[in-house]
């Protein structure tokens, strides 16, 4: 019978999470703290923890972590009350299997815990005892990995590890949803890309159906691959619900055969983790992202407007190309939130989103800074193109009926600052206070206006 360890300080959810894990026949004790509970997991076997986020003694994710390195073939769901991104994140980082955020239903509280075991029995079910902990310690290594710019590395060195083949290609996920080569051993670069060519030619058709797992002739490939010794190829598939995420292919090693000592079922295991993972780390993608949205506007935020100036400041330096900032603030912001409300002034503040995303390129970056406040990061723009740019941006505030639609005509005038890279200054944090005191530059005079750095030395 499957043991869980309920770590819960309230006494009404701790009895709760009990008597609905016993009703699906689990065997459960709770606790209190995470110092009992860690105490009861070095004298006991458990296959599950369900923890709160803020418990007596050590926070949940202090327990996680303990409990990761304590007995690390234990599975941790954790529950929070704190509905925030940043716990999510940083529970599925610490290695728990899963999180819920309260409050949830008992159906979505027991599917999770289904779930758990779910993925637990697949190990049971599809590896021999011989060298399970050696493939767990593997999967799992896989499973906790949710970056997903390293995540690919993580599968494609394990299958390979786990065949034993020193020649493999793997296709992986891109950005703009195509499967595109991304690692390689064993080849040089372009012999790689040619064979990565003939994977998708040759197969694409079958990467949704059939086997996760499939042996292949060489010569199923075509192409001129005959000095390479080439004769037999092992395609795996890590396929989720949806999609494809990624493409390992291994092939023999020169004068030998596949198959290479390996045994089916824990390649499987290992194609089934990744697949976990890939899900995994899609969903802290989307968490990461949610920290730089602003919620109100749908444009970044703040906490965005480092990374992407040190970004596009990189890439300027590296290639000799520009940036260029804007600051915007909007004239007397206040009194339309005075005269109609906080509510209709956050569709303003919508709206005027709206409005300068459509005065730039796709490729430039927009930020609501706070506030009233909006930043506009042009890439690869010089002086003339950001006053041609401010100069748009502050017509089309001027020229715009707000809410027209819901009945309001409420207008708005906007004082602009811009500074440019590397012509105004060549450090990162003056640009922006440069721009800063652009924009503050109008205000005083005047307002409705555009003033560049170099105007206020």
């Amino acid at each position: 019978m499957e043991r869980i360890l309920v770590v819960e300080d309230d006494s009404f959810f701790r009895q709760m999470y009990a008597d609905l894990l016993r009703e699906d026949g689990y065997e459960v004790e709770t606790v209190n703290s995470g110092t009992r509970a860690l105490e009861l997991l070095a004298g006991n076997e458990y296959q599950l923890v369900i923890t709160e986020l803020v418990i007596p003694g050590m926070g949940g994710i202090e327990l996680l972590k303990r409990v990761k390195q304590q007995t690390p073939t234990v599975d941790v769901i954790l529950v929070t009350g704190h509905a925030n991104v940043e716990s999510a994140v940083l529970a599925l980082k610490s290695g728990a299997r899963d999180y819920l955020l309260k409050p949830f239903n008992h159906d979505e509280f027991k599917h999770t815990v289904a779930l758990c075991f779910e993925q637990r029995r697949l190990i049971n079910e599809n590896c021999e005892l011989k060298g399970l902990l050696n493939l767990f310690q593997v999967g799992q290594n896989i499973a906790n990995c949710i970056d997903m710019d390293r995540l690919s590395s993580v599968v494609f060195d394990a299958l390979t590890n786990e065949v034993g083949a020193g020649r493999a290609i793997g296709l992986f996920r891109e950005k703009d949803d195509l499967l595109s080569l991304r690692e390689f051993k064993g080849f040089d670069e372009d012999t790689a890309q040619s064979l990565a060519e003939a994977v998708q030619k040759n197969f694409s058709t079958d990467w949704n159906a059939g086997p996760v797992a499939r042996k292949f002739k060489a010569s199923f490939l075509g192409g001129n691959f005959d000095t390479m010794e080439l004769s037999d190829g092992l395609l795996l598939v890590i396929r989720s619900k949806t999609n494809v995420q990624g493409i390992v292919v291994i092939f023999n090693n020169p004068g030998r055969q596949l198959p290479v000592a390996y045994e089916e079922n824990r390649i499987v295991f290992l194609l089934e983790q990744s697949t976990l993972a890939f899900d995994n780390a899609s969903r802290y993608s989307s968490a990461r992202d949610m920290l730089y949205i602003d919620e109100l506007t749908g444009l970044f935020n703040y906490r965005y407007l480092d990374i992407s100036l040190d970004r596009e400041i990189k890439r300027a330096d590296r290639f000799g190309s520009t940036v260029s900032m804007i600051f915007i603030d909007l004239d007397f912001f206040k009194a339309v939130n005075d005269t109609h409300g906080h509510l209709v002034g956050s569709q303003v503040l919508n709206e005027v989103g709206m409005l300068l995303k459509k005065s730039v390129r796709e490729v430039d970056i927009v930020i609501r800074y706070g506030g009233d406040e909006f930043t506009v990061m042009l890439v690869e723009t010089g002086e003339r193109g950001a006053a041609t740019v401010a100069e748009r941006i502050r017509r089309s505030i001027e020229d715009h009926r707000f809410l027209a639609a819901e009945g309001f005509d409420i207008r708005l005038t906007a004082s602009l600052g811009y500074a440019c890279y590397p012509a105004d200054t060549q450090s990162k944090l003056e640009l922006l206070e440069l721009a800063d005191k652009a924009m503050y530059k109008g205000k005083e005079e005047g307002k409705n206006c555009v003033f560049r750095a170099t105007a206020i030395r």
